[in-house]
């Protein structure tokens, strides 16, 4: 069974080497714990989409333009819904993500605003998905670019029924030396272990979502528990494709020492650090 997987899995992969109506006024979740949605809710502008993407937010005016003009681009996807998952942002992000999905084919794309009960990624992933109705949820940091495709690529893999979810190799949009080799090394690890982190923008299907209870709620490391769940669920698929992330946070405090704290932050919790603690002592890593 396993050999068949491996080798199913590879075939896949090997496939993609070679180969909106305006927003609705933000819907409130009450809290962070995940509730599966009605299976006959349907999303904005009628039908179901093949994927949702969900956008956890807090204060991302600046970044969520580039984000949502890659979005734009994915011209060969099937239809999809975009959330933006807001946690109560102080600035212009509700705004920006409604001006900026506001002409966008209705026919095509869903987008809407959600706004978790209380911040924190977990809780406002687990809002998200939610109120998503796509087929697959697919969660996107709001500093993170998909490569073009990228839709259609996922919506292939996830042809498979044996494929539980995946994720996108990763790449810095700026880039520098060392922050290529954190990228390639972050690509060979997931690749190899077959676990994707949140800058890998992971994608899951809305089964095994429901099945394993939404996303861990923990204030640190729920994206490596979620995939964790996914990996133990079913088959993971690793496409070459990359998504382009900011490395501003690796910049803000420096880009070694960033990288170094956050092993040692998952040494720690390895070895059975209370990720709550550890968030309120790292606050930068986020």
């Amino acid at each position: 069974m396993r050999a068949r997987w491996t080798l199913r899995r590879a075939m896949i992969e090997d496939r993609f080497r070679t180969s909106s109506r305006s927003p609705e006024p933000p819907d409130r979740a009450a809290g962070g714990e995940y509730t599966p949605p009605p299976k006959n809710g349907q999303p904005p502008g009628g039908g179901e989409p093949a994927i949702s993407i969900v956008l956890p937010a807090v204060n991302e005016e600046a970044a969520l333009p580039g984000t949502l003009a890659s979005i734009a681009r994915q011209c060969e996807a099937p239809p999809f819904e975009v959330i933006l998952a807001d946690g109560g942002s102080d600035d212009a992000t509700v705004a920006t993500f409604t001006r900026v999905t506001r002409d966008w084919d209705s026919r095509r794309v869903a987008a809407r605003v959600v706004v978790s009960g209380r911040r924190g990624r977990a809780v406002q992933m687990n809002a998200g998905a939610a109120a998503a109705r796509g087929a697959v949820i697919l969660f996107l940091h709001a500093d993170t670019a998909l490569p073009g495709g990228a839709l259609r690529a996922v919506s292939e893999a996830m042809a498979d029924d044996a494929v539980s979810g995946g994720g996108f190799a990763l790449a810095f949009a700026d880039g520098g030396g060392l922050l290529r080799l954190i990228a390639a090394w972050a690509t060979v690890r997931s690749r190899l272990r077959r676990i994707h982190y949140g800058d890998q923008a992971p994608f899951v299907r809305r089964s095994v979502l429901d099945r394993i209870g939404g996303v861990p709620q923990l204030a640190l490391f729920e994206d490596l528990e979620l995939a964790r769940a996914v990996k133990r669920a079913g088959g993971v698929v690793s496409l070459p494709l990359a998504v382009g992330t900011s490395a501003r946070r690796l910049r803000e405090a420096g880009i070694a020492r960033t990288a170094l704290r956050f092993a040692w932050l998952k040494l720690r919790y390895a070895l059975g650090g209370d990720p709550d603690e550890l968030a309120r002592r790292y606050r930068h890593v986020r």
